[in-house]
């Protein structure tokens, strides 16, 4: 519990901030105390990551004052943040992929004026990382690790800045369930020494599980604040998602699903026989795997992460070589002839991390759709262009200025949701999703499903949804596939899948 006669470590107050054609911030106000974990939850788009910015220094407000300890500021810079203590940690992590682990916190440091050496850092990593429960090589190339690593190599500059106040936003979207849990330990660590933390999320029950109050953002604006004491998630979900909250959120299948369309030839969209790739760490991550995804039918392939899961969506994107085995789309040998030539087949791809795989953060929507769908071809007339981004920003509800925003503007979940549109409606013949509502609130996460769901039976498309969900694979998907090792060790349908086989394969 925290009193108000308590000094708060950080205040914002009166905060408005507007961008071309959006105000992200509309007269919020919020404090943060000494040894709490403070969650601030909100829709995609809602303008959680722009007041964490805000707070760290790298955006200036149109109005209102920041207070630190005390102080009262028109605004911050970054490097004034942080010698306040103040330490913003972005979902997409920001590191030098040729240096290690040890060399990118090593530059961090200097940057803001903390003198260290080598050894030391490597030596601080190496104790961060025990007390994390995570494992991580201070002498690796960051070029190397895999995305999840790299977040947490963020996660260990952070607490090796010394930092008063943690803003994390959205950085456990994308780490698997195992990795989260000794992360939220770490926490309450660090809460235990009185700092205070600011998580940034979407999902409901990662703000109740861990946080100690939670401030709910709508449209810009608090709408609420909650104490553990009050938690409840329907209270919680109402504020967020206001009259609209009744989600039953457990149920991802579409109420009144359309039937399959007619199916001419049952020959198998995507088949893949006997397929060896080798990982980036140089030992096999998918073991002669085979499986068949048929014209209008969803597959799920569910496995604890590392698995192979990450590998098997580039092999079948054509991101990852096939070192023996074969790749059919369609009947047609695909093996090895690249990414470009199998989306030309009709292949889209949600990646988890779409500026990791799929995006170019410094071009806008309407560039990054230029690219998906020029394929090499003629240049395609700027004004239908533009007018087909309009389309799927109003179609999908994406938080965008204008056609001409850059993506990297945009907040992750609305990243998403852009990609997700481009993909839906540009994949002709099949999808592949790869952890794809991680970064996505509960609303559009049910909404994307239904879309999906209403594709594979209407037009035939056929689907590969890779998920470390054991639940959401179930709801989604016409059959489920587990990995395990690199190796496909059971395949089901939904009606014969049993949750205990399926764990029970899964932790084998």
């Amino acid at each position: 519990m925290f009193f108000p006669s308590s000094q708060p470590v950080l205040r914002v107050v009166g905060i408005t901030k507007r961008f071309p054609g959006v105000l992200a911030l509309d007269d919020v106000s919020l404090e943060l105390y000494p040894g709490e974990i403070h969650s601030l939850l909100g829709e995609n788009g809602s303008g959680k990551s722009t007041l964490a910015k805000i707070m760290a220094g790298i955006y200036v407000p149109d109005r209102g004052s920041i207070e630190v300890s005390g102080r009262s500021f028109r605004f911050l810079d970054p490097v004034k943040a942080v010698s306040y203590g103040i330490v913003y940690i972005p979902q997409s992590p920001s590191l030098v992929e040729r240096l290690t682990v040890a060399e990118n916190i090593l530059i961090a440091l200097r940057s803001y004026g903390i003198l260290s050496s080598m050894g030391r850092v490597k030596e601080a990593v190496a104790r961060r990382a025990r007390e994390m429960g995570i494992g991580i090589d201070p002498e690796a190339e960051v070029g190397k690790l895999s995305y999840t690593q790299k977040q947490i190599v963020e996660l260990l500059k952070a607490s090796l800045l010394d930092a008063k106040v943690l803003l994390l936003d959205e950085v456990t979207t994308y780490l698997p369930r195992p990795l989260r849990e000794a992360f939220y330990g770490y926490l309450r660590l660090l809460r235990s020494e009185g700092r205070t933390i600011l998580l940034i999320t979407h999902k409901v029950f990662e703000a109740i599980e861990v946080a100690d109050r939670i401030t709910v953002m709508r449209s810009g604006r608090i709408v609420g604040t909650v104490e553990r004491s009050e938690f409840d998630a329907d209270l919680v979900r109402g504020l967020m998602f206001g009259s609209s909250a009744s989600l039953n959120h457990v149920d991802y299948l579409p109420e009144g699903e359309p039937p399959r369309g007619p199916t001419v030839e049952r020959r198998p969209v995507i088949l893949l026989d006997d397929v060896w790739a080798v990982g980036e760490t140089g030992g096999h991550a998918l073991r002669g795997v085979s499986v068949e995804v048929n014209p209008g039918e969803i597959l799920g392939v569910v496995g604890i992460s590392g698995n192979g899961q990450r590998e098997l969506a580039e092999v079948l994107v054509g991101l990852r070589p096939v070192e023996r085995g074969r790749y059919y789309l369609d009947g047609i040998d695909v093996t090895n002839k690249g990414a470009k030539a199998i989306r030309a087949s009709g292949v889209g791809f949600v990646p988890e991390a779409p500026l990791y795989y799929s995006l170019s953060g410094d071009l806008s929507l309407m560039e990054n759709l230029a690219l998906a769908e020029q394929g090499g071809g003629p240049v395609l007339s700027l004004r239908p262009l533009a007018a087909r981004v309009r389309e799927l920003i109003e179609k999908y509800g994406i938080a965008a200025a204008s056609p001409r925003t850059q993506a990297k503007v945009l907040s992750g979940g609305n990243v998403m949701r852009f990609t997700i549109a481009r993909e839906l409606e540009s994949a002709k013949k099949a999808l592949v999703a790869l952890n794809p509502t991680r970064s996505l609130d509960e609303r559009f996460a049910l909404s994307f499903v239904k879309a999906l769901r209403r594709s594979s039976r209407l037009s035939g498309l056929s689907v590969v949804y890779i998920s470390e969900s054991l639940d959401e694979v179930l709801r989604v998907s016409d059959r489920v596939a587990v990995i395990n090792s690199g190796r496909i060790v059971g395949v089901y349908s939904r009606e014969a899948a049993e949750r205990e086989t399926l764990e029970k394969l899964m932790v084998m």
